[in-house]
């Protein structure tokens, strides 16, 4: 009996880029997460003319990562659960320390955003504590004809010094070019929104940001109005959620509060302190000595209560 093997076309591509991805949000937001499985705890985002930047500093990768992970179509070392074995092995203390983090993805195919959002992608990465800095140069139209073999069609790579990229101690970088789509300001809003979903509201001292920069965006952003040229048109002072330039924050807990009736308890040494609130008036406030649980310390408590009327 003879063994026969599967031939994959370059086409493949497309099923799991542009056609499954179809929305540039979640492209962005997969490349974000990406960031966030490789325990970044700053991701930058920046936007210029038909350029998008994704900037991290995570744990960066050597060119065995390269070849055998991000090359490696529908790998994920998430999934198989080598990925925390690397950060281990890679970390300082100060990383070991820090909570486990559960991943965000674990589909191997997050890497094929990048197709959505642009027809070409230069990928900068650097591992801590190496003197190499990898970097691999995509032309994803390469892969368009479909009578061509994935594995036949190659993609650049180049191992640079690390005085090159003086600014990039470790991490990964991703210049995303020739876009598919234009960013408008009502569209890059739309992004910072959708991008909340990553922050959690519960972490007072953030342990994963997120920055957007847009030159473009910086005047309207401060001024609260739109120029071009000599034209201008007068708006309104924007609130920091509504600027396009800044860090992603998550204020679920600040629309909560104008809108719910909560109780907030603070469990600590020198008492526990109750308040009742509604719709951002304090209501009642009570202070009682802590007698009966001595081993709580910084404990908060919060319940919302929202009243829906018909």
């Amino acid at each position: 009996m003879n063994k026969l093997q599967f031939k994959i076309s370059a086409a493949l591509k497309n099923i799991i880029g542009r056609d499954l991805i179809t929305d540039d949000f979640i492209a962005v937001f997969e490349l974000v997460k990406n960031s966030y499985d490789a325990y970044a705890s700053e991701v930058k985002i920046i936007f210029e003319d038909d350029r998008i930047i994704i900037s991290d500093n995570g744990k960066g990768m050597s060119f065995q990562d390269l070849q055998d992970k991000w090359l490696f179509l529908a790998y994920s070392a998430k999934k198989e659960e080598k990925e925390d074995n690397s950060i281990k092995d890679d970390a300082d203390y100060r990383d070991k320390i820090q909570a486990k983090r559960y991943f965000a993805g674990a589909k191997g195919i997050g890497r094929f955003s990048c197709d959505r959002l642009g027809n070409e992608l230069i990928l900068t990465t650097r591992k801590d504590k190496t003197d190499k800095v990898e970097q691999l140069h995509v032309k994803w139209d390469d892969f368009n004809n479909s009578e061509d073999e994935f594995i036949n069609i190659s993609v650049s790579h180049e191992t640079l010094p690390v005085s090159n990229f003086p600014n990039l101690q470790k991490g990964t970088v991703l210049e995303i070019s020739h876009l598919n789509s234009e960013w408008s300001r009502k569209k890059l809003l739309g992004l910072k929104h959708s991008l909340e979903k990553l922050i959690n509201p519960f972490e007072s001292n953030a342990q994963f940001e997120i920055k957007i920069s847009c030159e473009t965006e910086l005047y309207e952003d401060n001024n609260g109005v739109y120029k071009s040229g000599a034209t201008e048109r007068k708006g309104k002072k924007y609130s920091e959620r509504d600027k396009v330039n800044g860090s992603v924050n998550n204020f679920i807990f600040e629309k909560l509060e104008v809108k719910t009736t909560q109780i907030i308890t603070h469990i600590g040494k020198d008492g526990i302190i109750t308040e009742l609130i509604d719709r951002g008036e304090l209501i009642y406030k009570i202070k009682e000595p802590n007698t009966k649980y001595n081993y709580l310390e910084n404990v908060n408590f919060n319940i919302f209560y929202l009243t829906i009327v018909r």
